[in-house]
């Protein structure tokens, strides 16, 4: 048996076996990966892919599996020890996941590795871009200076992320300081702008299958509550003259605040049942 890790520099040799949407987060900041080969030439009879978050934070480091492929026991034990000694070089206390679907030798390994697995409703409400445009919000006029990311310089950008950095916010991007411009959709994406700086961001990343993910959102105050229902709408008839009508938009539930709002957007909307799973540190 062979460990390799997974990197930007080889991920072309596993692009016809990881998740596409996963594979696309290979080489960022934080995320980690490992596969395991019985010879060099073969495909992979196990893999993991995982992101830390809070790594560079003063709290504790916490593991998320973002994608998991299992063989057999055999070399799913194997993984899975690789995985924790990776997570003990990282400092990692905590791990878990959420995952649409779960075959019973992937849950079975997961449960022997200390995960306690239980079912529960995703974090992450599934709309589409009729639905946002369906939005009473979506019909209102947006003031003029609320504009597309395309129309900044890349100093202005990164002192607009800097700035949510300093006020605490990252969305749900652990790596937003080292994501370049084009991470995200261009015409999609949206700032808001006064006096040439930029104190508000609406940013949407396109995954390789398709779906439309809101990374980011946020605006500093006088008018923040303002700014961001504008970069909404924005950002909403920016998708509707771009996109299919059925294209999906992923709208994450991470803290109080995006909770509240998309409860407010969408109040009969609930997330997929899933698996999910948490290992405590020791």
């Amino acid at each position: 048996m062979e460990i390799r890790k997974i990197t930007d520099d080889n991920i072309d040799e596993y692009e016809d076996f990881i998740d596409e949407d996963v594979a696309q987060s290979i080489g960022r900041e934080f995320y980690r990966s490992i596969a395991i080969h019985e010879d060099s030439d073969d495909e992979p009879v196990a893999a993991v892919v995982w992101e830390l978050k809070n790594f560079e934070e003063d709290t504790d480091t916490t593991s998320e599996i973002e994608w998991l492929y299992v063989k057999d026991s055999k070399v799913g034990e194997m993984l899975m020890e690789e995985y924790d000694n990776e997570n003990s070089e990282d400092e990692v206390t905590d791990s878990f996941f959420e995952f649409a679907s779960m075959d019973k030798n992937a849950a079975s390994i997961l449960e022997n590795s200390g995960f306690e697995i239980t079912k529960g409703e995703s974090r992450d409400i599934v709309v589409t871009v009729e639905e946002l445009g369906d939005l009473p919000i979506a019909k209102k006029k947006t003031p003029p200076y609320i504009t597309s990311i395309n129309d900044l310089m890349v100093r202005q950008f990164r002192k607009g992320i800097t700035n949510c950095l300093f006020h605490g916010r990252k969305g749900i991007l652990e790596d937003l300081a080292f994501l370049p411009m084009s991470w995200y959709d261009p015409d999609v994406s949206c700032c808001v702008q006064t006096d040439e700086k930029v104190n508000g961001f609406l940013l949407v990343h396109k995954r390789a299958s398709g779906a439309l993910v809101v990374d980011l959102l946020f605006a500093l105050e006088p008018d923040a509550k303002a700014n961001l229902l504008s970069m909404i709408r924005y950002s909403i008839n920016a998708a509707i003259d771009k996109y299919p009508p059925e294209t999906e938009v992923i709208l994450r539930r991470h803290n109080d605040m995006t909770t509240a709002l998309i409860q407010k957007l969408f109040p009969n909307k609930k997330g997929a049942e899933v698996s999910k799973g948490e290992k405590k540190g020791e």
